[in-house]
């Protein structure tokens, strides 16, 4: 017998279903496609289990009739296109022939469907890929799926399945990324009986209205009402956006959605734009709030880089980038009052000049792109802040020696505290160091049980989409332990009601259940202990920051703390809270043959 043989159908089927069908998200986003691509106005999601027991989807739309619905389950079947050159001017979302019948390999599927403008209804169920019923059923307008039992026949599948909870909160996301796509349907989204979601459908508005308001709806009010819109059409591409005005940037990439052609995608290009117009605004580790529709030809872009369709790329990427980069640019530029140049460049006043603004320059090629490059630059350099000096304490005087070889000689931009030792320099990172004598202090208060936390007399509401409350909520036992305690508040948003006391600002605890979400969403969170990451944004949101003034006695008691640690080489994220400098290093520096020698 040859080495070489045919696969059986089932086992060709489960290993086809193993590329479309990652989880119970990527059954939901088929089935959404689908009744999308059928023209509905209202869809109704109702999950069990996480997804693992039940997904069932109402639509509204043309329906099929009882020869569509059988054909439907079947290998290479689908309505979308008939030819390879369909690919190139493809309309629709849903297109895989693989899909249903993917799903349908490794589940209990029924569907029951009514074709617009018949009273004939047909049911049709699949178990494992094989037909096993089909009959007539009572009329009801639009289509109607549930998928029953999950990987029921592919346990090691199954196995390898996040929690309820985790799975229930990447099943919202791709009802929100559906309903942001679409303003123009209505969606309902059920979990475990529970509703979550209920969007209206924003029929009587323009579309760039529609959008905005379903936005709110999504991500909610606090992030939503202080969005800025950006409206651009560049050739054959047009885009319209709504980002976070530069004061109000998030610690988490989480809220960030772009849709090509209302397809929810993902695309470095894209990310490197949008980074790229808040280059000059943006602190380190916030991250811009936006939702960017792109709207292109269909020839001018590629969705087959990956099965799930959800990588994408464009031809050419240079056009896609300068239209959302200069978009945003521009948006940005304009609500801080900044001219963005739009006239004649010569007309325009000559920016100050500043250091930053050559490398964008040598960068960009597009007028435009240069132009508000050229504004963001000097925005950027009439922020820096002076160098301020710092008058020692009367009570002492500088430089002052505190022992084991180190004299303290004062502040630079107060943010790092400069040392003499041994004859070089030590310079310490007075935010990372503190990070790092905090972050040991609350891990060893937390191994003994003495950790104190305090029960705040009004909760903090922190306002964000229902996916992020529910990935929170699924870790909602290990934060206790670490001393957040969080309850659910309405279907957009979360209550701190206790929070360790090192933490004593509401927008520090906002800011950490925010951070929180990338860290969540990260494949490492699940094999982490939760708790080490939650601590080290704790003493993070605690410690000092940078351009905090520190008195000569703050900064000595800090460097002797850090002495103390462990490990007080690095902050809990691994920064370096330290560097030296020895004397023979600064020799050679200065091209010296050796250390100079101090005169007595």
């Amino acid at each position: 017998m040859g080495l070489i043989r045919k696969l059986p159908d089932d086992v060709a089927s489960r290993i086809a279903a193993g590329e479309v069908i990652e989880r119970p998200a990527s059954v939901l986003k088929e089935l959404l496609e689908n009744a999308l691509d059928a023209g509905a106005s209202k869809i109704t999601v109702e999950v069990r289990g996480g997804g693992r027991k039940a997904i069932r989807v109402v639509d509204d739309g043309s329906g099929m009739s009882p020869e569509d619905c059988r054909e439907a389950f079947g290998r290479h079947s689908t309505s979308k296109i008939s030819s390879l050159g369909d690919l190139d001017t493809l309309r629709t979302f849903g297109f895989r022939g693989e899909a249903l019948f993917s799903v349908a390999a490794v589940a209990r599927v029924s569907l029951t469907s009514c074709l617009r403008g018949t009273r004939k209804a047909w049911r049709v169920e699949v178990e494992g890929g094989r037909l096993r019923a089909e009959r007539e059923a009572p009329p009801a307008d639009g289509t109607t799926i549930e998928v029953l039992d999950l990987f029921f026949n592919t346990p090691a599948r199954a196995k390898f399945l996040k929690s309820d909870a985790s799975e229930r909160s990447h099943l919202t996301r791709v009802v929100e990324e559906t309903a942001l796509a679409h303003p123009r349907v209505s969606f309902t989204y059920k979990s475990d009986g529970r509703t979550l979601l209920r969007l209206t459908a924003h029929r009587g508005s323009g579309e760039a209205a529609a959008l905005r308001e379903r936005v709110r709806e999504v991500l909610g009010s606090e992030h939503g009402d202080s969005l800025l819109s950006a409206e651009r059409e560049s050739g054959e591409v047009s885009l319209t956006a709504f980002l976070a005005p530069t004061e109000r940037l998030n610690p988490s990439r989480e809220l960030q959605y772009v849709f090509v052609n209302r397809r929810p995608v993902t695309s470095r290009t894209v990310q490197q734009a949008l980074y790229r117009a808040y280059e000059p605004f943006r602190p380190k580790n916030r991250h811009p709030v936006a939702v960017l529709y792109l709207r292109l030809p269909s020839d001018r872009l590629d969705v087959n880089v990956h099965p799930n369709k959800r990588e994408v790329r464009f031809r050419p990427d240079s056009s896609v980038f300068e239209t959302v980069a200069s978009s945003l640019s521009k948006a940005l530029l304009e609500s801080k009052g900044i001219p963005t140049l739009g006239a004649s460049p010569v007309d325009a006043p000559a920016p100050r000049p500043a250091t930053s603004a050559r490398g964008i320059l040598d960068e960009l090629g597009s007028p435009s792109m240069l132009r508000e490059s050229v504004a963001a630059a000097a925005f950027r350099a009439s922020r820096k802040d002076r160098p301020v000096s710092i008058p020692a304490p009367q009570h002492a005087s500088l430089p002052m020696d505190i022992g084991h070889g180190l004299r303290y000689l004062g502040q630079i931009e107060r943010a790092y505290l400069l040392f003499e030792s041994a004859g070089g320099l030590l310079v310490v990172d007075q935010h990372a160091a503190q990070e790092r004598v905090l972050f040991e202090r609350y891990v060893s208060e937390l191994e003994s049980g003495r950790c104190a936390v305090q029960k705040l007399m009004l909760p903090v509401l922190i306002d964000m989409p229902a996916s992020g409350v529910q990935r929170v909520l699924s870790h909602k036992d290990r934060l206790r332990r670490t001393g957040i305690e969080i309850e659910p508040f309405g279907k957009t948003g979360l209550h701190v009601t206790s929070v360790p006391t090192l933490l004593h600002a509401a927008g520090d605890v906002k800011d950490m259940v925010n951070s929180l979400l990338d860290t969540l969403a990260s494949p490492r969170a699940a094999a982490a202990d939760l708790r080490y990451d939650a601590t080290a944004m704790i003493a993070c949101k605690a410690a000092v920051k940078a351009h905090d003034a520190l008195t000569a006695p703050e900064a000595l008691r800090l460097v002797e703390d850090l002495r103390a640690c462990k490990d007080p080489s690095c902050c809990p994220h691994g920064r370096p809270s330290m560097l030296s400098l020895s004397r023979d290093e600064l020799a050679r520096r200065f091209e010296r043959s050796g250390p100079p020698r101090l005169s007595h």
